[in-house]
């Protein structure tokens, strides 16, 4: 969303959990990953960032103040909504996962939340219910506002359609009503730039 916001044009590539010691750079995993002639990029922040310093048409954030919002909004997603979601998706997810990641992705998971895949994925209607909850301030302010970034979105609403279309393509539940703020939000960022959002089908159709 960030690269085509930028009008940049770029070529996308997935990879497997187990090819990133293939593409690492003095040890660093970390993805994504920006590939921007020889200098590499990791990190959503960071990737974000970057394309804002070395192509400044178009901007991601208009001020500090923006950059600075979008900062929180971004620090939230990654240490509350995330692990949240993972618990409430990850039973979905895993049968999703290619073969050859499996055994990573399990032992990865353990090593992280010090429970295997299946213990934390092992309630997961307890684990939606708490993502639920955490959602509430963003129900009532996009009831009150088009965009976290006003008339138009901005970075902060990029973060937040990454984290909710994790939860589309790997999970037949919805976190939200049909006729709720997050799902009108929700339907017009997928349809944003022509509908790139909707490039990838939701589980329902794969």
């Amino acid at each position: 969303m960030a690269l085509t916001h930028k009008k940049l044009r770029f070529e996308s590539q997935p990879w497997h959990i187990t090819d990133k010691q293939r593409i690492a750079r003095s040890g660093d995993v970390t993805e994504p990953a920006l590939v921007d002639g020889g200098r590499w990029v990791r990190d959503s922040w960071q990737i974000a960032t970057y394309l804002d310093e070395t192509y400044p048409d178009y901007p991601l954030f208009d001020d500090i103040s923006c950059k600075t919002k979008a900062l929180f909004v971004n620090n939230w997603a990654d240490s509350t909504l995330h692990p949240l979601i993972f618990r409430a998706v990850i039973a979905e997810q895993l049968p999703l996962t290619a073969n050859c990641d499996k055994t990573n992705y399990k032992e990865r998971t353990l090593s992280k939340f010090g429970q295997s895949v299946e213990e934390i994925g092992s309630d997961p209607e307890t684990a939606r219910q708490a993502v639920q909850n955490a959602i509430v301030p963003l129900e009532t302010t996009l009831a009150e506002t088009s965009f976290l970034g006003g008339d138009d979105p901005d970075y902060s609403d990029y973060i937040l359609f990454g984290t909710f279309q994790w939860v589309r393509v790997v999970s037949f539940s919805s976190l939200w009503l049909p006729n709720s703020a997050l799902h009108n939000w929700f339907e017009v960022m997928l349809d944003a730039f022509d509908g790139v959002g909707r490039a990838q089908p939701p589980r329902s159709e794969l």
